[in-house]
């Protein structure tokens, strides 16, 4: 049973007693009534904007270990600055996990397949990261998944089996889509950030304060920094001994499925 449905027993009950207990006290306790109800309003919004929760789906985000391994993720590409990405990656020989987006693989066709080629993973981000995604119905969420699986199959002949959801953020129309779909959920450990802070410098100080053993990272193939933000955390990880290795290997998970074709 989901933390979601495990909540919203708990605020039923709750509500009940309230109800039953507050009708022998004073009318004017229903205001305490609704202030338990506006609470639980924020604590279900809450629960979907921090995936970490587990509130409405299980995604998995890091590796709990005293290994000094790490995993490097970037989201919303292909862009114009992958290939620099993954020149940068084959110079050290890092293998990366890239989240994808439908609209973006039809004009660069060719990167997805140059990621695919090198090694690194490949998983679905929807097809339009649109900025109301999370406001789509559960069968519109299930069409943009499904588009986006169909064009990376038809292209690398691999069904994937990884799901990264836009801006993090879930709910139950996802949770219906996701599980539809027979998605792993994935998230992050580490954000850099590199989408809003628009100092270097300051993305590398967010790095080095918070990387961890286990860790996931989160970059964008947009961000205007992310060629010399990647080479300095390639290099700083290194220096202190860590080790990259690709996301489904950190996690122990499954990247792909049975391809149809």
């Amino acid at each position: 049973m989901s933390n979601y449905k495990i909540a919203n027993i708990i605020f039923l009950i709750a509500i009940v007693l309230s109800i039953t207990i507050f009708a022998f006290i004073s009318f004017y306790a229903i205001y305490g009534i609704v202030a338990f109800i506006c609470f639980y309003i924020f604590f279900l919004i809450y629960g979907s904007i921090d995936f970490r929760l587990m509130f409405y789906i299980k995604t998995i985000y890091h590796l709990k270990t005293n290994e000094r391994v790490i995993a490097i993720s970037f989201d919303d590409g292909p862009a114009d600055r992958t290939e620099q990405i993954l020149d940068i990656l084959n110079k050290y020989e890092v293998k990366a996990a890239f989240f994808l987006v439908g609209k973006q693989i039809e004009k660069y066709v060719n990167t997805l397949k140059r990621i695919n080629k090198e090694g690194h993973l490949i998983g679905n981000h929807s097809f339009t990261h649109h900025f109301w995604f999370d406001m789509f119905s559960a069968k519109q969420m299930t069409e943009e998944l499904k588009r986006t699986e169909e064009i990376i199959e038809n292209n690398i002949f691999k069904k994937v089996k990884l799901f990264r959801p836009p801006y993090g953020v879930t709910n139950p129309a996802l949770r219906k889509a996701v599980s539809k779909m027979n998605y792993t959920s994935i998230g992050w450990s580490l954000k850099s950030k590199d989408t809003v802070i628009k100092n270097r410098q300051k993305i590398e100080k967010r790095l080095r304060q918070k990387i961890r053993p286990g860790s996931v990272v989160l970059f964008h193939d947009t961000s205007p920094e992310i060629v010399e933000v990647l080479n300095f955390l390639i290099d700083y990880v290194y220096q202190y001994n860590y080790k990259i290795i690709r996301l489904d290997e950190l996690l122990n998970i499954r990247a792909y499925g049975q391809a149809d074709n």
